[in-house]
């Protein structure tokens, strides 16, 4: 069987005791560790043992670790601004080491909501690919040293400026262009995470993009969302209208190694966090990824 494993981020409150248990009790063996969820912010690897504990006290693996977002992104153009988010994500990559993660998933190009607002925001789009650049140099013997890769994801924030009336032509947000970007880099240190609601949202086909990431996926966001008017929406798989057999066609046949990661955070009908969990769960035996025993 394939590692399937639930992020964190679909159990509200920042403990993550409770969260492993949880999780662990519907019957799924993995989970990544989503910093943002539990309050770590500026120094992950101080939890790292007491995360290491309550992991092992459940039998979970660990199979990836979402660092910090929001301005903690690799591709800030402000030098003060990288500065700190680089310090940040170094520590999560040393934390995600510490855990057992194969993959730390981190955002790259700013979302703009953090530009400045009084600026054209296209003046800052060569200056913010190549911070991204020169971060992910700076990271990668963080990430040698810590026996993990850095995880580059598809992000959806050209719908985020068509939805506020703006052009959606930001850098970096298809798995295309990210495939580029990461191609000098070595392999077994940095590759890409396709997050299958983000490519839709994007208007892009998700199992295209997944097929564009090739041999560089080596982790993936599996969440729903809707057909005709896709808003990131992270519902439970089946809850919305992707093509979920094409999706899983193509992961196999870019003979992914990694986990099926299913980041479901938002209810479509009002159910519960565990409800949603449960969801998945049987949505994932459905499939022939989980045992049915």
């Amino acid at each position: 069987m394939v590692q399937v494993s639930y992020s964190t981020y679909g159990f509200p409150g920042g403990e993550f005791e409770p969260t492993f248990e949880q999780i662990a009790e519907i019957g799924f063996e993995c989970v990544e560790f989503a910093c943002d969820r539990h309050g770590v912010e500026d120094h992950p690897l101080e939890i790292a043992a007491d995360v290491k504990r309550a992991l092992d006290h459940q039998n979970l693996t660990a199979t990836t670790v979402h660092a910090p977002a929001r301005r903690n992104v690799l591709g800030a153009p402000d030098n003060e601004w990288r500065t700190q988010a680089i310090a940040v994500l170094a520590d999560a990559l040393r934390l995600t080491g510490e855990i057992g993660a194969r993959g730390l998933v981190i955002h790259g190009i700013p979302n703009p909501m953090f530009l400045p607002q009084d600026q054209d925001m296209r003046s800052f789009y060569t200056e913010m690919v190549d911070a991204m650049r020169r971060s992910v140099e700076d990271l990668i013997p963080v990430a040698e040293q810590a026996g993990v890769r850095i995880l580059l994801e598809n992000l959806p924030y050209n719908w985020d400026l068509r939805a506020a009336g703006r052009d959606g032509d930001y850098p970096l947000m298809h798995v295309e262009d990210l495939r580029a970007f990461i191609e000098p880099f070595p392999f077994d240190r940095v590759g890409l995470i396709v997050d299958v609601g983000h490519s839709w949202t994007n208007g892009q086909d998700p199992a295209s993009e997944i097929l564009a990431a090739g041999d560089r996926l080596w982790g993936t966001h599996l969440q729903d969302v809707d057909r005709d008017d896709p808003q990131d929406n992270h519902w439970a798989p089946l809850q919305g209208g992707l093509d979920w057999s094409a999706i899983l066609k193509a992961i196999e046949e870019v003979n992914y190694a990694g986990a099926h990661t299913f980041e479901i955070i938002r209810p479509r009908h009002d159910e519960t966090a565990e409800e949603l969990a449960r969801m998945t769960f049987a949505a994932a035996q459905s499939w022939g990824l989980v045992s049915t025993a």
